[in-house]
């Protein structure tokens, strides 16, 4: 079933004197999702509700990963650094390379390296 015939089935159910944890189940869907499915269909109505998910899917992401070449950098500083913290890496990725990444995701890329 399409996700916008689930919202629509969503916002009637609950009508028919049906929970959220019981739509959810029939649905299966998440009660969370439900719930914010409502609370979106009540807030904007049940049509432009549909417009803006749909509007929304086809919106390109950011890459959520990490690049192979970025990682090879981080390394790099660590290596050339002796084994400095993350908060460095990501300052020097910044000030040489013009990459800007979060703490997180510069020591997640180093402990991928001891791991692999």
């Amino acid at each position: 079933m399409e996700t916008t015939t689930l919202i629509t089935l969503a916002w009637e159910l609950p009508m028919q004197g049906l929970t959220k944890s019981c739509i959810a189940e029939r649905l299966g869907k998440d009660r969370g999702t439900i719930r914010l499915w409502l609370e979106a269909v009540t807030e904007q109505g049940l049509l432009p509700f549909l417009e803006q998910h749909q509007k929304a899917k086809k919106q390109p992401r950011p890459a959520r990963q990490v690049r192979l070449t970025t990682k090879q950098l981080i390394w790099a500083i660590r290596e050339r650094e002796h084994g400095c913290c993350g908060q460095k890496i990501a300052y020097f990725l910044e000030k040489e390379h013009h990459i800007v990444l979060s703490v997180d995701h510069a020591v997640r890329a180093e402990d991928l390296r001891g791991a692999g």
